[in-house]
């Protein structure tokens, strides 16, 4: 199997290098440093690349691999100068923290995890456990989705994989990668047709260098984004939310791969890949938000307090990140919502009681007008992204909120225990570490909304929480690894100093019987004790987070990707003459097709105009060509609605349908569905491929 994928490695480093070089170069021009933002790159560049579409579009440049990098080396040129606008900044550092406040030394009672565990003496080794987190991450998310994609052409038999390959040929073909134009390929007369066109900027890239495959680039593109930025992104938000514990970093890295519900989830469910890019980068964002708010939000104990200019710096990286977001999929944005609503609660509530405790009147007033706009802008973003599609629920409220809290949504009966373990483990020492409740009510609140999508009655309530999810528990349920992973990673730490703790009193009684067991002695066996911990916990996370849950995960995703499926839209057969039109047909011939039976991706696979590039009813004069021109004849309404669209002609992929109970398709299709040339003298037999055949328009030829 790795040897079918392995022609395509240059296309796969092709996209890592377009999800960090330009993301590097922006940061660094804008003079951030450190290691962190080879974690935060891909962010950034993400930002870039549907920042140039937009751009490029509007001043006439064709979109490709050139101009995005003369697009990239601009924007990077414009963060220098407003890097050296802006003033540095600095930090203070952070007030000690005890155990009034929520924080105890590694080993004492009640103790969650402490500066012991998470900030070792020697400072390579977090930047070496996050290197070993992604790494590690990454090796699990790439093997397990490469055994479930299979072949590198395949493709995920679901209804918005036409749009989507089709849209990566549009952006290669046309040169025109703006999020603000993109819908146009499915509704030419708009103006402004707006659709997050990120994830197709990517996989335009890569197609010349996949063989000017689209099904290839789209798939390198999925294995970048999901295998490698995602357990980056994972690390990075566990790193600000718990600080540079080396446990936390492997654990959230591992983590990563080990959820059913996300990134294999979305890969069988839709396909939906925007959703999935934008996923993949809310981590980072919301890593931003809680640097930006300050130390008290995390449980990091070498956060340090930005002063003025840092913080506008941060807001600054905050806001590119967020148009990330938005030129992935809003839907991540929404999850951001959700997750900042008792995150800046929280925020807003400690600067409230230090306000009201130093008598400062004019800043209480402030934060009382400040909460009641950011009520105020919430609702409107909330309402604007909105939607009027719904999914019908099909099971109860207790057992959806169950299905959320142990990541066995959508009917998985595979539970990944150890990841719920470390949850719960998590959330004890959230609850402990007071700085870090609110992330446990934000896990809630994400559960919650599942178990809504997933059981609630249809309503009012049940619209406004969850339409801008397309009340869509699949989509809902990728959300929960967002705070489950730092949680796990949390209860991770939270284990291996307990366990340490143990070893050490352990081991001073061993040495000198029970005086030795005192504090003191087991301090000094301390820092043997952690590293043994750490091995041991991270043994048994690691390797059990890849077993037995995934397994009816993948099998599920494998089914979606298999080529003659019973739900398939395009067969071996169908894909094998899609290859061949470019040699039957001329450059801009245009194909009449049933978009419901496959045929539209003859215009992402063999780059040939079709009638149709996504699922939906066809629009005068359509309607007459495709249900007439088999029995056409010159001066019929079909033959004027073939010359008017200019159609030459038919493929005809038969009666297996994207929706396998739907019949009106067929009726409505009837001229390019399971025609009969004996019977149907309009169209002539070209080429066949199983039951696959390509007809040419012969009908409204004149005498």
């Amino acid at each position: 199997m790795l040897t079918a994928w392995a022609p395509y490695a240059p296309a796969l480093l092709l996209l890592l290098a377009v999800l960090w070089l330009p993301g590097l170069a922006l940061l660094w021009a804008f003079g951030q440093r450190g290691g962190r933002i080879l974690l935060t790159a891909p962010a950034f560049s993400v930002a870039v690349v549907g920042v140039s579409g937009v751009a490029l579009d509007l001043l006439g440049i064709r979109y490709d691999l050139l101009s995005q990098a003369g697009a990239a080396l601009v924007l990077a040129a414009a963060a220098w100068l407003v890097g050296r606008v802006l003033p540095r900044g600095g930090h203070a550092p952070a007030p000690e923290v005890g155990p009034a406040a929520g924080a105890t030394a590694v080993g004492a009672p009640g103790a969650g995890t402490g500066p012991d565990a998470a900030a070792p003496a020697r400072p390579w080794v977090f930047p070496a456990a996050a290197a070993v987190g992604v790494a590690v991450g990454a090796v699990l998310l790439l093997r397990r989705m490469v055994s479930a994609i299979g072949e590198p052409e395949a493709m995920a038999q679901r209804w918005d994989n036409i749009f989507h390959l089709n849209a990566i040929r549009w952006v290669v073909e046309t040169g025109s990668g703006s999020t603000l134009t993109l819908n146009r390929m499915v509704d030419p007369e708009r103006t402004v047709a707006l659709y997050p066109a990120a994830w197709h900027q990517l996989a335009s890239l890569a197609v010349p260098v996949a063989g000017d495959s689209v099904l290839a680039a789209h798939n390198l593109t999925l294995l970048a984004v999901a295998g490698v930025v995602w357990p980056a992104s994972c690390v990075f938000l566990t790193r600000c939310l718990v600080g540079p514990s080396p446990v936390a970093a492997v654990v959230a890295g591992a983590a990563s791969a080990g959820f059913g519900l996300f990134p294999y989830g979305l890969m069988a469910w839709g396909p939906l890949f925007p959703n999935i890019l934008s996923l993949v980068l809310l981590p980072v964002v919301l890593g931003l938000l809680v640097r930006l708010l300050g130390p008290g939000l995390g449980a990091d104990p070498t956060a340090r307090i930005p002063d003025g200019p840092a913080r506008l710096r941060t807001a600054a990286s905050l806001l590119v990140a967020l148009g990330a977001l938005f030129v992935s999929q809003p839907n991540g944005v929404l999850a951001l919502l959700v997750v900042g609503v008792p995150l800046v609660a929280t925020a807003w509530a400690l600067g409230l009681r230090a306000a009201v405790r130093a008598g400062r009147r004019r800043r209480t007033a402030l934060l009382a007008v400040a909460a009641v706009l950011a009520a105020a802008v919430w609702l409107l973003v909330w309402n604007t992204l909105t939607t009027t599609f719904f999914w019908a629920p099909f099971t109860t409220l207790p057992r959806g909120v169950g299905e959320a809290l142990l990541y066995g949504t959508n009917g998985r009966l595979d539970v990944p225990w150890v990841l719920v373990v470390l949850t719960g483990a998590g959330i004890y020492a959230a609850v402990v570490r007071r700085r870090l409740r609110w992330l446990v009510v934000a896990h809630l609140l994400l559960a919650y909304l599942y178990a809504v999508a997933a059981a609630g009655e249809d309503g009012p309530w049940r619209d406004w929480l969850t339409s801008g999810w397309y009340t869509d528990s699949h989509r809902l349920a990728a959300t929960l690894p967002l705070t489950a992973l730092p949680l796990a990673a949390l209860g991770a730490e939270h284990l291996a100093a307990r366990l340490a703790a143990g070893l050490a009193a352990a081991a001073a009684v061993l040495r000198g019987g029970r005086a030795a067991a005192r504090p003191a002695a087991a301090g000094r066996a301390r820092p043997v004790a952690y590293p043994v911990a750490a091995v041991l916990v991270l043994a048994v996370a690691v390797p059990v987070s890849q077993m037995g849950s995934l397994t009816r995960t993948t099998q599920e995703v494998k089914r979606y990707y298999a080529w003659d499926g019973p739900e398939s839209i395009l067969g071996h057969d169908e894909f094998e003459l899609l290859q061949e039109l470019g040699r039957l047909t001329g450059p801009g011939d245009v194909v009449a097709v049933n978009p419901w039976n496959g045929g539209s991706l003859a215009w992402a696979v063999a780059e040939r105009p079709v009638t149709q590039y996504h699922v939906e009813d066809p629009e005068p004069p359509l309607d007459e060509l495709v249900a007439g021109i088999d029995t056409a004849a010159p001066g019929s309404p079909a033959c004027a609605a073939a010359e008017e669209l200019g159609v030459e002609w038919v493929l005809d992929f038969g009666t297996q349908l994207l929706v396998p109970w739907a019949t009106e398709p067929l009726e409505v299709y009837s001229g390019v569905t399971a025609v009969d040339p004996a019977a149907d003298p309009g169209l002539a037999p070209v080429a066949r491929e199983g039951g696959a055949v390509l007809y040419e328009v012969v009908g409204c030829d004149g005498p």
